[in-house]
């Protein structure tokens, strides 16, 4: 068997698998992919907080927020700034994480 054949057999076989590792390679690859939408999700963007949005709300219950705290961090990597290497080793790690726990729980189902 030719190891086209074989790895088209392991990817019909895993079809949910497969798509786990390629989601992960292409955050590995691109983690903004990732982090860009989450962060716009939680409302943070590139001109500030976005209002009526989780970040916003944070921001008026707590009032200030220190240089360098978490808020500070997630607002820096959503504009670009210094948090924004950390936002995507934060994103590549996890997808490193969820390819080993995939692969870890798909081991004793081969299939191929």
């Amino acid at each position: 068997m030719s190891p086209t054949n074989t790895l088209l057999n392991l990817i019909c076989a895993h079809p949910y698998q497969t798509i786990v590792h390629a989601a992960n390679g292409a955050i590995l690859l691109e983690p903004r992919i990732f982090t860009v939408p989450t962060l716009w999700a939680l409302g943070f963007e590139q001109r500030g907080p976005r209002r009526g949005s989780l970040a916003a709300s944070t921001m008026s219950y707590f009032g200030y927020v220190p240089a360098g705290g978490v808020y500070a961090l997630a607002q820096s990597a959503a504009m670009g700034g210094y948090g924004a290497g950390l936002a995507a080793g934060a994103a590549q790690a996890g997808a490193v994480v969820s390819s080993g726990l995939t692969w870890f729980m798909g081991r004793n189902n081969t299939g191929a």
